[in-house]
């Protein structure tokens, strides 16, 4: 009679506890790691952080990421989901970027951002498939599936050069564009 309880109370608390238990039911599935990690040659690695870079008593820039590794001998964080604001000029222009993954230098040799790029720049909106900011010439080289919006015109193309000081925007491959004098809504 004993062995017959203690076995209904095993099977009764299995039971409940894989329902009510909050660790076996709440673990999450396995996630393909990001490019980088610990199989990476990274010094440093890191989770939820941010970083600041200025000089002379300016910031430069704030990147917050989901993780990063940090390579000393070159320079580089590598980081994964990046949400980055550049403080452009003499009026400080915020100009924010965030995608899937990217690389910042750290040696002012500016940014590379891939996967699903989206970002903005005072009335100016931009999404591509790769970025690479390069600061010293306040320019944005975005390839593959380019949209670019401000309230006159929309673009499309596989690559575009956008120069943030003069606001030029100079098409490389395959155009297309929309301009008109009111607000220009980007197609999804």
């Amino acid at each position: 009679m004993l062995l017959t309880v203690l076995f209904a109370g095993f099977v009764t608390g299995t039971l409940l506890g894989s329902k009510f238990a909050p660790y076996p039911h709440m673990a999450r599935g396995l996630v393909d790691s990001p490019p980088f990690g610990s199989d990476s040659d990274s010094d440093v690695s890191a989770e939820e952080i941010e970083l600041i870079q200025g000089t002379g008593g300016d910031i430069e820039w704030i990147l917050r990421a989901g993780s990063a590794d940090y390579d000393q001998e070159n320079g580089m964080v590598k980081v994964d989901k990046p949400k980055v604001t550049y403080y452009l000029g003499r009026d400080r222009k915020e100009v924010f970027v965030r995608a899937l993954y990217g690389e910042v230098s750290q040696q002012g040799k500016g940014l590379k951002l891939w996967d699903h790029v989206e970002g903005h720049y005072d009335d100016m909106r931009l999404q591509s498939d790769s970025l690479d900011f390069k600061p010293k010439d306040n320019l944005i080289f975005l390839e593959g599936n380019v949209k670019v919006q401000s309230p006159s015109i929309y673009i499309s193309s596989q690559r575009v050069k956008v120069d943030l000081k003069t606001r030029e925007i100079m098409i490389e491959d395959g155009l297309e564009a929309l301009i008109a004098p009111g607000m220009v809504v980007m197609p999804q």
